[in-house]
Formats: C-alpha cells, sequence, structure tokens
C-alpha cells in the first residue's frame, strides 16, 4: 500500500537504536497499515551530543544575530538555542536534501514522537484530496499537528484545511508536516545561517519564500513528548 496521494515519500527524523521505544511505535504503525517500506524512511544523521555542536565551528551556520533576507527576530530564545534544537535544524535540513536529490514532488517529515490519530489515513488522504482539487494543487505547505495548541480563528465553511491564523506564522508543531519539495528546495538555498528553533526558523523561511501555507483542522495527530511511556507509545495503534 501506498501513502495518500500527492505524497512521494516519508521522512522520519529518528534513530532506532538511540530511540527503539518511539521507532517500534513507528514501525508498527507502518507496519499495520502495510504501508509499502520503500515508501519511507528512519533516519537521523546527527545530535545535540556530537562534538560539532559543542564547538565554535557551529557559529559558521548558526547566527542568531544574522539580518540576511531582510530577517529579524522572531523568538526570545533565538541567540540561546540548545545544542539538541540545533541538530533538530540539521537534521530537517539532511531530508530536505534527501528528498530534492531523489526528486520527489511533495514529501511528508515526522518527527520521532509523533502520534497518528486512528483515522489517520482516511483524514489525511480526503483533506489532501480536497486541498488539491480545490486549489489546483496551488500549495507548498500542510501541517497536520496542532501540539502547539494553534487552531484555526476562522470557519472554512466545512472544509479541512485553514489558512493559517497569522500570514507571518505558517507553521504550529513541526511533527509532522507535509512539504512540496519545490519549496523545501528554496527553504535549503536561504536556510544556512539559521537563527531560530526549527519551528520559527521555518515560519521565517516560509515567508520569505511566499508558501502557500495552510492548516489541517482538525488536526490529526500529535506530539507525544513530556507524557508517560504508555501515554506516548500506546499499544492500540
Amino acid at each position: 500500500m501506498r501513502f495518500p496521494t500527492p505524497i512521494d515519500h516519508v521522512y522520519i527524523l529518528c534513530d532506532p537504536q538511540k530511540e527503539p521505544d518511539r521507532a517500534a511505535y513507528l514501525q508498527a504503525w507502518f507496519h499495520q497499515k502495510a504501508i509499502d517500506p520503500t515508501q519511507y524512511t528512519m533516519v537521523l544523521d546527527t545530535y545535540g551530543s556530537d562534538s560539532y555542536f559543542q564547538s565554535k565551528v557551529v557559529w559558521d551556520h548558526y547566527d542568531a544575530w544574522s539580518t540576511a533576507h531582510g530577517r529579524k527576530p522572531l523568538n526570545f530564545n533565538t541567540t540561546n538555542l540548545k545544542p539538541t534544537e540545533l541538530s533538530l535544524i540539521w537534521n530537517w535540513a539532511a531530508v530536505a536534501r534527501r528528498a530534492v536529490l531523489a526528486g520527489h514532488r511533495v514529501v511528508l517529515i515526522l518527527e520521532s514522537d509523533v502520534l497518528f490519530c486512528e483515522d489517520f489515513l482516511h483524514r489525511f488522504t480526503t483533506a489532501l484530496s480536497s486541498l488539491e482539487d480545490e486549489t489546483g494543487g496551488a500549495w507548498d505547505f500542510l501541517s497536520l499537528s496542532a501540539s502547539a495548541g494553534l487552531t484555526p480563528s476562522i470557519s472554512n465553511n466545512g472544509r479541512l484545511w485553514y489558512p493559517p491564523n497569522h500570514p507571518l506564522l505558517p507553521t504550529r508543531c513541526t511533527d509532522t508536516m507535509v512539504f512540496r519539495v519545490s519549496m523545501l528546495k528554496n527553504i535549503l538555498d536561504t536556510l544556512f545561517p539559521c537563527a531560530e528553533a526549527l519551528d520559527w526558523e521555518l515560519n521565517f523561511q516560509l515567508v520569505l519564500h511566499k508558501a502557500r501555507a495552510f492548516w489541517l483542522h482538525p488536526p490529526v495527530t500529535r506530539q507525544g513528548s513530556g507524557t508517560t511511556a504508555d501515554h506516548t507509545y500506546p499499544t492500540r495503534i
């Protein structure tokens, strides 16, 4: 079974060796849904504990005071990003490059702590089909998770997708995101030096490149971080 059209591939930011519980949940979910294993890649290239993120070399690619492309600080934490926050950006960029090099058109990017709702595939398929039909494919980014507590502030006449609440803040939480690969290519051209944590950085990048961004609501995934192990990795998928 393939993922819903137009998804070409799913990239999961997870290392089974270092995150065995999260990997087990994700692998079981994909197996139960009979998703073709060639349709997804589970990979993590770097870690916050790597010596690179403890060295001065990292400043070649992280500049909290950057003004490139008209950048202004979006978040109070800009000058104090932790190695784990930086490594997430590096890993996201790595799968974005993979998607570009593979020639994919549309990809789903998941973080390791994502949890799927029970009817995820049905709701996701319905929303994507509606979005494709009603926009004529004129979209670049779709947020599937509202773990940040952000929900649409307007009614959309029964549709499952909405414009962001604020034009300068197109992302919500980064655990589940759909991108057109053409947009990923644009972002990679301006991503480094980065200046923000991944969600805020993508806010800046998506606005910079005039992305046509949407939110899916009600959300079909959520983050499992910060909860008990039983709640985070449910046995019923």
